[in-house]
């Protein structure tokens, strides 16, 4: 496993790391730093790189966290919003924000000053022509971004931009992905910045970028800022 920042200029407050994982690993090295409960969770998944994956990305998480709050990976205190979105708990004013999310053999962890941003949200993604695309922009997909996506040089490309941005703006935002993937639209608005489009005058507050990646996969951040 390889942890390591990612080379992007990011806003001040927040930081990103990219996890390159090995598959084939013994997810049992993580163990140390997880809880009873996660290698439980680790243990009931019945592919072995689903064991791994999550195993090693929710200890690389737990490292970084601990970083902050000075205290061992182990103890770092997790809660869980009604979405399912994790988050560190605790009564102490500022704790860090964090998002994270994994894709084949890469994950990407975002970690957020709370003085600084509101949220943060992060998506990695394959892309996989083998996904039926046209079905996903049927039912996800603005009528902008389906234009837009039909008539880009490379539609798969196009698409998988849209879709990292889009989940990576719900998870900012921390709403459920299949109910409002249709309140958030997606335009390119230069090299790596990400025009968003909400429909819900509550969430202009939200910024996004195109992440590096590995090749053949997409990335982006988002953020809500304080303003």
């Amino acid at each position: 496993m390889q942890l390591s920042p990612l080379p992007d200029a990011l806003p001040p407050g927040i930081e990103a790391y990219r996890l390159d994982l090995d598959l084939t690993s013994d997810p049992m090295r993580s163990w140390p730093v997880l809880t009873p409960g996660e290698r439980a969770h680790a243990a009931r998944f019945a592919r072995h790189a689903d064991r791994v994956r999550f195993a090693a990305t929710r200890a690389a998480t737990r490292r970084l966290l601990a970083r902050r709050l000075d205290c061992c990976p182990a103890e770092v205190p997790f809660g869980e919003t009604g979405h399912g979105k994790p988050f560190v708990d605790g009564d102490a004013q500022d704790l860090p924000l964090f998002n994270v999310t994994h894709s084949g053999a890469h994950a990407v962890i975002a970690i957020a000053d709370a003085a600084c941003v509101r949220d943060v949200g992060v998506d990695i993604e394959r892309c996989d022509a083998g996904v039926d695309t046209q079905a996903i922009l049927g039912v996800a997909f603005t009528r902008e971004e389906c234009d837009a996506v039909w008539a880009a040089a490379d539609p798969l490309a196009a698409f998988y931009v849209r879709w990292v941005g889009k989940e990576a703006v719900l998870k900012a935002i921390g709403v459920g992905l299949a109910q409002d993937l249709h309140s958030i639209g997606i335009r390119l608005a230069g090299d790596r910045l990400l025009a968003v489009d909400c429909e819900r005058a509550a969430w202009t507050s939200v910024q996004a970028i195109t992440l590096a990646a590995p090749q053949g996969y997409a990335a982006a951040l988002a953020w809500r800022s304080k303003e």
